[in-house]
């Protein structure tokens, strides 16, 4: 009903209901929302909630997968299959290693030997590697292995 409405079928009782209508509109109209009863705002809670937990359920089913499929991977004897983990791990060894000893000792270690031995040496320039790429995927790697060692403590392994 109408402002007009109310006002022309109710009085001055109308006239209230009729403003609480035409506010109640004008809200809407504003926000694009309605006013909901609790009955309604419970209905749409149970409905998030409901949501969310089949969310999770999906979650962890995809985890449960990737388990499942992390331990197919590590039964093969290829090392395609099985071994790229291992592979990975020992690359980013490397290139900690070259980042934060050979790089930098080694120049001096080549000058030093050149010193004792008589023969200058001259080193070429060492190239820097990405640690900020590198360190991306050791703190991933170490996630992992964090997982992989609390399902071992757990015993679901």
């Amino acid at each position: 009903m109408s402002f007009w409405g109310a006002l022309a079928e109710g009085g001055i009782s109308g006239l209230f209901k009729g403003a609480g209508e035409f506010a109640k509109d004008v809200r809407a109209a504003i926000t694009g929302k309605e006013v909901l009863t609790a009955e309604q705002q419970a209905q749409i809670l149970a409905q998030a909630q409901a949501l969310e937990s089949a969310a999770q359920q999906m979650e962890m089913q995809a985890a449960a997968g990737q388990i499942e499929l992390n331990k197919i991977d590590a039964q093969s004897g290829s090392l395609f299959k099985g071994g790229w983990r291992p592979s990975l791990g020992w690359c980013c060894v490397f290139g900690l290693c070259y980042t934060f000893v050979l790089r930098p000792l080694l120049p001096w270690v080549v000058e030093v030997s050149a010193l004792v031995s008589g023969h200058p040496v001259v080193l070429p320039a060492m190239p820097p590697l990405d640690t900020k790429e590198l360190m991306a995927l050791v703190m991933a790697l170490l996630g992992f292995g964090g997982f992989r060692m609390v399902e071992r403590i757990k015993g679901k392994t």
